[in-house]
């Protein structure tokens, strides 16, 4: 069959050519959008730069709790400022005061310690306070008490009375640490302000009848004595750092004064230093004595003597406790809440409160308001906070 021109220039188109010419149409509009699809980006990356920040998107609140760095290294639970003061505050209980009073005080200003400063009539009433103290508290309360033997001791009936004085070898130093440190813990009791380090070779001296016989021992008999305690849960607070002279000054009453110079310091503070190449106490409770010819603050407001020496140049890590900041040696020239301020700048990482547990209140803001201000740096509430959480931990 014999095929026209005309036809087989259709068949031919249809055949051929539509299909190519198609293909040609489609190359064209793919390549089009491109060029859209490339001027497009340009205008988008003109409008928003490489180093613009791109939102992430929201996390879903984590149930884990918010956690922050000590200056010690260890990771905490993070605390509020108020929280962190109120763990260095120790307030005194006395057996007449009503027990919900303070009860009160630990739970509304985050108080981290106690010290009970008389007995009740029925000593294994202490076990309730303790308790009932404890249920209210976030953390491990320290439970502070005088118990030296002798003249200032807080149990006395059906309790381990020896005395210092009484003491002349290490073996009875350390049986009478463990006898004193079992009786504490079981009223709940954990740390011991003992014992007694000042010197005072004269009978008529303030400290005489609370002091181990003999100095040259006295930081020998300490270990011992301290270690007794330790090993029954009892941290020791030996007392009185740097040192009360030997004088009858009364820092109750007065402010004692030490007539001694920066080259005699280490023969005045001999007792401490053996102490700690020898057993490095837990705490050690501050001496409110004034040390003219070293420095113009009383040695518990002092921040040559709590950071300077003790820190720096004897290198003394433990926590450092005031003396009573009510005590007369102290509170007839600064008042209680100017106190408070000045120790734990100087160095001290809890302040006490034992005659005027109500000051915690004045005290608290005052401390607050120093940081706020600036002359209180927020690191040294952080510090005595890491100091006083890991004495917890060793003992809780």
């Amino acid at each position: 069959m014999s095929i026209s021109n005309k036809t087989f220039d259709s068949v031919y188109f249809k055949i051929v050519c539509y299909p190519y010419c198609m293909i040609r149409t489609e190359i064209v509009i793919a390549f089009l959008t491109l060029i859209v699809i490339g001027a497009s980006l340009m205008l988008f990356f003109h409008l928003h730069p490489q180093n613009t920040p791109i939102p992430e998107p929201a996390l879903a609140p984590s149930s884990t709790p918010a956690v922050a760095a000590s200056t010690t290294g260890l990771i905490l639970p993070a605390v509020s400022l108020e929280e962190k003061i109120g763990q260095l505050i120790m307030i005194g209980h006395w057996a007449d005061q009503p027990l919900a009073s303070t009860t009160d005080l630990i739970a509304n200003y985050h108080l981290g310690s106690v010290i009970i400063m008389s007995a009740p009539e029925v000593a294994s009433t202490t076990r309730e306070w303790v308790a009932t103290w404890q249920a209210v508290s976030s953390s491990t309360l320290l439970i502070g008490v005088d118990q030296e033997g002798g003249p200032v001791t807080r149990y006395k009936d059906g309790f381990i009375q020896t005395s210092q004085r009484e003491i002349k070898d290490t073996a009875t130093a350390y049986e009478v640490g463990t006898l004193r440190g079992a009786e504490l813990s079981d009223l709940g009791i954990n740390l011991n302000f003992a014992p007694v380090l000042d010197s005072a070779t004269h009978p008529e001296s303030f400290m005489y009848s609370r002091v181990f016989p003999n100095s040259s021992l006295s930081a020998e008999l300490a270990a011992a004595m301290i270690e007794g305690m330790k090993e029954n849960g009892v941290a020791a607070a030996p007392k009185h750092f740097p040192g009360h002279p030997d004088t009858s000054d009364d820092s109750h009453t007065t402010l004692p004064t030490a007539d001694i110079t920066l080259e005699e310091l280490p023969e005045h503070t001999v007792i401490f230093t053996e102490l700690f190449a020898a057993h490095t106490p837990q705490a050690l409770m501050t001496a409110h004595v004034l040390f003219p010819k070293i420095d113009g603050y009383p040695a518990t407001l002092s921040p040559f003597f709590l950071s300077t020496y003790l820190r720096d140049e004897l290198g003394y890590q433990g926590v450092v406790i005031t003396d009573d900041l009510s005590m007369d040696a102290i509170d007839n020239t600064w008042t209680v809440e100017a106190a408070a301020v000045q120790a734990i700048k100087a160095g001290a990482d809890i302040v006490l409160l034992a005659a005027e547990p109500q000051s915690v209140s004045s005290v608290t803001q005052v401390l607050l308001d120093a940081v706020g201000a600036g002359t209180l740096p927020q690191t040294r509430i952080d510090e005595s906070y890491d100091r006083v959480l890991k004495l917890k931990q060793t003992i809780d």
